[in-house]
């Protein structure tokens, strides 16, 4: 009887003292991960500026397809890579876009036209490569298109306006939304901030969708918070990302105080998704004191502000 009662005591005992031992372990491994992933949050919670769009964006020196999806400045990003690649890009969209939009590129031409061929033996940098216009729209090309043309020698980028906002700085997309080419190396995830400014049955397209994505009415405002879990939601504004894709979110028009207060609490919030390399806020076009668009230069204007690692 003793000696069962010491042997039970004993085993008691033992496992006592193993199950200390692996809760010891599981600790420690707890211990790493929470070291490691506060590692990781300190890195993509680094903040710094810069005058240059590629740099702020993360862009490779060549090879890459930058695909631009949401609202508020997909266009004036497109034409702003334009103006300032180091490289030869080629811009194209698979979406429909206004006709008249095509007057800011150095030359378009519709995909597959001999002047288009043309244009793409002579090097021309900066072209932009649309389908046929119809009225006031010219049409996207298909969505093998754009990696064709990264594939053509002599080419660095490729930038694709890849989905539709109907003017507003905002939006969720549809179930056909965004039309992505899967060679998409980065995708651009973007909102005006001027989204939180006015209930989302105002300022998004597809209101009812943004509110479902992010849990309030559609007569409702949007907060910064908000507008981050938007633009990183994967039904959002990382729908369809392509598995070895990066993605940056960029939130534009922020020039006043209060919106780069705004737009600063944004880039925290969106910086919890583990699918967001970088987040990027500034001004594509500034509107300046007499509110009129125009591009900016270099020291004219406060930098483009990114938050996560450097390149």
């Amino acid at each position: 009887m003793f000696q069962g009662t010491l042997r039970s005591r004993c085993a008691w005992s033992d496992g006592l003292w193993i199950s200390a031992r692996r809760s010891s372990q599981t600790t420690e491994v707890l211990r790493r991960r929470v070291i490691v992933s506060s590692v990781r949050s300190a890195q993509k919670g680094r903040s710094w500026t810069t005058h240059s769009l590629p740099e702020a964006l993360g862009l490779r020196s060549s090879g890459e397809l930058i695909s631009l999806v949401g609202g508020g400045g997909k266009s004036a990003l497109l034409f702003g890579l334009a103006r300032t690649a180091s490289g030869r890009i080629i811009l194209t969209t698979t979406t429909r876009i206004f006709a008249a939009q095509t007057s800011r590129a150095q030359q378009s031409c519709a995909y597959g036209s001999p002047e288009c061929e043309a244009a793409l033996r002579a090097g021309v940098d900066g072209l932009l490569v649309i389908g046929e216009i119809e009225g006031d729209k010219a049409k996207g090309v298909e969505v093998e298109v754009p990696g064709r043309l990264l594939a053509l020698s002599g080419v660095d980028w490729v930038a694709v306006e890849a989905d539709g906002s109907r003017m507003r700085p905002a939006k969720a997309p549809a179930s056909h939304e965004p039309v992505m080419p899967q060679e998409t190396t980065l995708l651009v995830a973007l909102a005006g901030i001027d989204a939180l400014e006015g209930p989302i049955e105002e300022t998004c397209h597809r209101p009812e969708r943004v509110a479902e994505l992010i849990g309030r009415p559609v007569s409702a405002s949007m907060d910064p918070e908000s507008l981050a879990r938007l633009l990183s939601h994967e039904r959002g504004g990382l729908k369809d990302l392509p598995k070895d894709a990066r993605a940056a979110i960029f939130v534009n028009k922020v020039e006043s105080e209060s919106q780069w207060a705004s737009a600063r609490a944004l880039a925290a919030e969106a910086l919890r998704s583990p699918h967001v390399d970088r987040v990027v806020l500034g001004a594509v076009e500034w509107a300046g004191a007499g509110n009129e668009p125009r591009k900016p230069g270099a020291g004219e204007v406060p930098p483009y502000e990114v938050h996560g690692p450097e390149r």
